[in-house]
């Protein structure tokens, strides 16, 4: 009979804790909180195996006019992966595997052509690419033109020069940020906005950082005339994992989910801190003094299937937070970052930078992995160089470290050792748990 009483403790413990373990997720009118300040852990490690299924090193073929440079961007699909050339703004398709297929489009001023990228888009769906310039151009996945979306003036609709343009279950959407190029009214302050197949302004999103600083927002504008401070901000984070679209606006402490019934953004997460944030004319500096980069600041979030990873930093450090969807628990882990500094035409003051990437440890095939692109909910990818200074390969690290695939990690190293200065750059690409 005592051990039926000890089964039935045991029991009434287990779902006892179990509630505690749930009703630690806390909410603030009905949205999860991600705190910050109260019981962050230490996270010695970031495996990568916690959020990717596998992971994949693809040599990009340099053979029939595919030689590749600086990338400016990648986007990989299902069958194909797309690499934007920094330099002479070509896109070129390849296969997963890493064989060359074609280029798209082709630099010029005739019918079809294109004079400057800004960036470009997939529609998986339909087999059809679009290139953002002064206007939209659309072409079939062997690069043959095939329309033109919106015609010359498309950059007229944004008060920025920094924009994005989004694909999501056929539903075409656009963001823009500050800093602004050209004079504009209040109305054009908006950073998200639902568009049709033409481009055209349906419904628009604000900032809630910039209400009741618009004239300010403007008047700190980039002007040949009059200099005031020149604000600027980071990109709004946009991420479809899990078939959802959600957005982070620089220096807000929510997540948003777009829902596509409604047309609206709802919270998703509110991000809770104690650090000093500093004020907005501080931090919106465009040439920032060196203490300016002292106060806390998050610059990206990137969800996955049990986790929501926010990244930031506070003076040199990288900070890289853990949030865990199942019980609320947020690890945190500080990396060393290096503030630069470097001379911009026009001006006496340096322009200060500090990249706050976000690495995992490599524990599929060894080394480290530096997340430069996301794509379409699905997949991370890593852009080595080879013997490049910004995006360098640590052989070393990589042999050293242990990996759950050693038979992809001896190919891995072997294809490391082979590659020259005339190599084209590798990829690594993480598909994520779903």
């Amino acid at each position: 009979m005592k051990y039926i009483y000890l089964l039935l403790i045991c029991t009434l413990i287990g779902c006892t804790s179990g509630k505690k373990r749930q009703a630690s997720i806390s909410k603030v009118n009905g949205v999860a909180l991600i705190n910050l300040s109260e019981n962050v852990s230490d996270a010695p490690s970031l495996p990568l195996s916690d959020v990717a299924a596998k992971v994949e090193f693809v040599c990009l073929e340099d053979a029939n006019g595919a030689l590749i440079g600086d990338i400016d961007k990648v986007q990989v699909t299902d069958d194909d992966i797309w690499v934007k050339h920094y330099k002479d703004d070509r896109i070129l398709r390849f296969s997963r595997l890493g064989s060359f297929l074609n280029m798209v489009g082709s630099v010029g001023q005739g019918p079809g052509e294109y004079v400057n990228m800004s960036e470009f888009f997939i529609d998986e769906n339909h087999k059809e690419i679009y290139i953002v310039s002064n206007e939209i151009l659309v072409y079939d996945f062997e690069g043959n033109f095939k329309r033109t979306a919106i015609g010359f003036g498309h950059h007229n609709k944004f008060a920025s020069g920094y924009m994005q343009h989004i694909l999501f279950k056929n539903n075409f959407f656009v963001a823009q940020n500050t800093a602004l190029y050209r004079p504009v009214p209040k109305d054009s302050l908006w950073s998200f906005a639902l568009v049709d197949s033409c481009f055209s302004l349906k419904k628009i999103f604000k900032n809630p950082a910039h209400r009741g600083r618009e004239e300010d927002i403007i008047k700190n504008r980039a002007q040949m005339d009059y200099y005031a401070n020149y604000w600027k901000e980071n990109l709004t984070n946009i991420d479809t994992y899990g078939h959802q679209l959600t957005l982070k606006y620089p220096d807000t402490d929510t997540i948003y989910q777009y829902d596509l019934t409604h047309e609206s953004l709802v919270p998703q997460y509110s991000i809770f801190t104690n650090e000093d944030k500093g004020s907005y004319e501080r931090t919106h500096l465009w040439f920032k003094e060196r203490k300016d980069f002292d106060y806390f600041s998050l610059c990206f979030y990137y969800p996955s299937k049990d986790y929501i990873y926010l990244v930031g930093n506070k003076g040199s450090e990288i900070l890289t937070y853990c949030y865990n969807k199942k019980d609320g628990s947020v690890k945190m882990q500080k990396r060393q970052g290096e503030i630069t500094e470097r001379k911009v035409p026009w001006f006496n003051i340096p322009f200060r930078r500090l990249e706050c990437a976000f690495t995992f440890d490599n524990d599929l095939l060894g080394g480290e992995f530096t997340v430069d692109y996301r794509s379409y909910g699905k997949y991370w990818i890593d852009v080595l160089e080879p013997f490049s200074e910004n995006n360098w390969i640590d052989m070393d690290l990589i042999k050293a470290s242990e990996a759950k695939d050693e038979v992809g990690k001896k190919e891995f190293v072997s294809t490391l050792e082979n590659i020259n200065d005339d190599s084209n750059p590798i990829l690594l690409i993480a598909t994520l748990k779903q």
